[in-house]
């Protein structure tokens, strides 16, 4: 048997001899003094990614990632020294030594965190979309469902993209074999990273294409450096310098000089790092433990115990639990939800106040016979009550908008042609509670005539009816998203597609509407107490 000693002295000759067989990978507790005394950096960079890096006409690598290299160490003050690296490579070759960054459209994972150091900030983001041709009418990835897309195998997406959205993969070995396939007419688009599938549509092969949807599950980009350097003073200087890039413009001019179309990430993250605060300082600075702000960070990589104060119990939720309630620590869902859960209040109130104004106004001109206005209303009554909402939605929005587009130059405002069609539904049901109440009325009283006077009596008479009307349609107010409204349904939906928390997030939307629905009953309901209240309220028999 052999002895613990002898076992731990046999290790330590293998850990020597591999420390010997591989000095570049040894740890360098000052690789910032190291680079700059020797004057030169290794950045590893590709030069298979068209417009970020790429062979130039000399056989050297050239693209926004290259120009970015270069800045990179121009501001340490050293020597570029280009290494071009693979997808397959990248990590390797930093962690061997070979290069001492690497700048290569690496995307920032929880797995690579890992293995290697990631610079925060992220300095760009690239996303899936879809490559279709010219006379695609394709415009939300809801709309893909059970239809064919090609898409090249391997991509991390796959997966993602066929539980989401319920696509049928067509999958093809490399990016020629499905970009020829969707040529062919074999597929609806091509799936693939947005950065890649502009720089196609940049090309003449491609004139015409287009981009149509929303890029899905966005990925920043991280600088890395190899493991060891995770609390170095090299790792810090880099990351200033990607800070710098975001608050002087660098990116997007880099951008804009390869001609690649604007990307909404560096867009915000450039409106973010110019932010101040009341005293004039930058909102993204580091704090007192050398860390930049939450709100500053990839939220989706933070951990709670990073964090304070709702993040940090939405992350704990995710973390112990596995809800993934991003409302809750993430501000851009929760603003996003909030502004979604405000308008839907808006048509929620709007539509109810619009159906009674409009229900009481048709009721009342009804009963007054007016020559020709009473047929014309009854006859809109009619149609109003038994068109489904929907429709009247679309021929308001859809058609009258596109009349008033070719005949005066302006659209209808989506919301507007909500609140305007609900309002008209509902009113002519509150309208047609009214005529018949006041009818019952009308038996019992014989002087009872429906008018400014008498309304009351008529309304409490048929508040059962009435209130029921309001109820519906304020359930009926989420066809808004039906015209691209971003109420609740749509901002909800929006962060299912973005995140995949779809039972979270629908658990999350049922319970808000519940509350709705409730609060709008208790509204009502005081609404009616309130009336029953009045001095001198008269006490009528119901209809």
């Amino acid at each position: 048997m052999v002895e613990p000693k002898h076992l731990r002295a046999a290790l330590a000759g293998i850990v020597g001899l591999i420390g010997l067989a591989f000095p570049a990978a040894a740890a360098d507790p000052d690789p910032l003094g190291t680079i700059r005394q020797r004057g030169s950096i290794a950045i590893g960079v590709k030069a298979d990614y068209p417009l970020f890096g790429q062979l130039g006409a000399d056989g050297r690598p050239e693209g926004m990632e290259i120009d970015l290299a270069r800045d990179l160490a121009r501001r340490l003050g050293v020597e570029a020294r280009l290494v071009v690296v693979t997808s397959a490579n990248r990590l390797q070759r930093l962690e061997d030594g070979t290069v001492d960054l690497v700048i290569a459209t690496l995307g920032d994972t929880e797995q690579r965190r890992e293995i290697v150091t990631m610079i925060e900030p992220n300095y760009y983001a690239s996303g899936v979309n879809l490559m279709v041709p010219p006379d695609s009418r394709l415009h939300d990835w809801s709309e893909l469902r059970g239809q064919k897309v090609c898409a090249t195998q391997g991509a991390y997406f796959n997966r993602q993209l066929a539980e989401r959205y319920l696509v049928d993969l067509q999958l093809f070995g490399n990016n020629r074999d499905a970009r020829l396939a969707v040529r062919a007419g074999r597929c609806v688009g091509w799936a693939y990273d947005d950065t890649a599938i502009a720089s196609d549509l940049a090309t003449p092969e491609w004139a015409g294409w287009r981009m149509p949807l929303r890029s899905a599950l966005v990925t920043p980009w991280a600088l890395a450096l190899p493991r060891a350097a995770r609390d170095s003073q090299l790792r810090r200087a880099v990351e200033d310098v990607v800070a710098a890039w975001h608050r002087d413009g660098t990116l997007l001019r880099a951008e804009r000089r390869w001609n690649i179309p604007q990307s909404d990430f560096l867009r915000r993250t450039n409106a973010l790092w110019n932010e101040a605060d009341s005293q004039g300082e930058p909102v993204c600075r580091r704090g007192a433990n050398g860390r930049w702000p939450d709100d500053c960070r990839n939220r989706a990589l933070l951990s709670s115990t990073e964090v304070t104060g709702l993040m940090r119990i939405g992350l704990v939720l995710k973390e112990r639990y596995g809800i993934d309630l991003s409302v809750v620590y993430d501000s851009y869902d929760r603003s996003s939800f909030g502004m979604g859960l405000l308008r839907t209040l808006v048509l929620v109130l709007g539509s109810m106040l619009g159906a009674l104004a409009a229900g009481i106004g048709a009721a009342v001109a009804i009963e007054r016979r007016i020559p020709l206005l009473t047929p014309l209303l009854h006859g809109a009554v009619t149609v109003l009550r038994m068109t489904p909402p929907l429709l009247q939605i679309y021929v308001v929005f859809f058609g009258i908008g596109a009349w008033t587009v070719m005949r005066w130059g302006f659209a209808v405002d989506p919301m507007l042609a909500v609140l305007l069609c609900l309002s008209l539904y509902a009113g002519a049901a509150v309208a047609q509670a009214l005529l018949e109440a006041a009818q019952v009325l009308a038996a019992q009283l014989p002087d009872f005539r429906l008018g400014a006077a008498t309304l009351g009596r008529a309304l409490h008479a048929s508040r059962g009816p009435i209130n029921g009307i309001l109820v519906n349609i304020a359930k009926a107010t989420g066809m808004a998203s039906a015209v691209a409204v971003p109420e609740l349904i749509s901002s909800a939906t929006s962060i299912m597609a973005e995140r995949g928390n779809l039972a979270v997030m629908m658990n999350l939307l049922m319970a808000t509407w519940f509350v709705i629905i409730l609060g709008t009953v208790v509204l009502l309901n005081r609404a009616q107490l309130w009336l029953d209240r009045k001095p001198g309220r008269p006490r009528a028999v119901e209809a």
